[in-house]
């Protein structure tokens, strides 16, 4: 049976560092027309995604988002120490009565002198976010059979 394919699914998973949120929007088309945002760290995983949402979800506009809020200390941004005492070096030189505290603001402001580290994706941290995705279909999709029975 051929049902329509608009609704909407959103489940969240709460890890020890990060609040992971998956959201699947779809509106009703002939065709499967398939968007995917997802963080940098989760890229590599778009081609297996894209086939898990083409299996579940064979048609419509659907728009799928994983958003990762980072609820922890854990900061993958680290202050390029050299780089900035360069900077501050080198503005000394032009004005050297210039004070440190204004130096330093403006140091961290200039190219590189913040670094960051790509985080690595862990495999049993994407298991746990695979799960979450197949629940957020499966609202998407009873939802949509909700709304046929009414």
């Amino acid at each position: 049976m051929i049902h329509s394919m608009t609704g909407f699914g959103k489940a969240c998973l709460q890890l020890p560092t990060k609040k992971i949120t998956v959201e699947v929007k779809s509106l009703n088309s002939k065709n499967l027309d398939l968007n995917v945002r997802l963080p940098l760290t989760y890229r590599e995983k778009e081609l297996p995604l894209r086939n898990v949402i083409a299996q579940e979800l064979e048609r419509g506009k659907v728009d799928f988002s994983l958003y990762c809020e980072i609820t922890a200390e854990e900061t993958s941004n680290k202050i390029n120490g050299p780089i900035v005492l360069s900077y501050i070096k080198q503005m000394q030189e032009i004005i050297p009565d210039a004070d440190a505290t204004e130096l330093m603001k403006m140091a961290v402001r200039m190219p590189d002198a913040l670094k960051v580290e790509r985080l690595e994706l862990d495999e049993n941290e994407w298991t746990e976010i695979e799960k979450v995705i197949k629940e957020a279909l499966v609202i998407l999709m009873s939802l949509d059979l909700v709304k046929g029975v009414l």
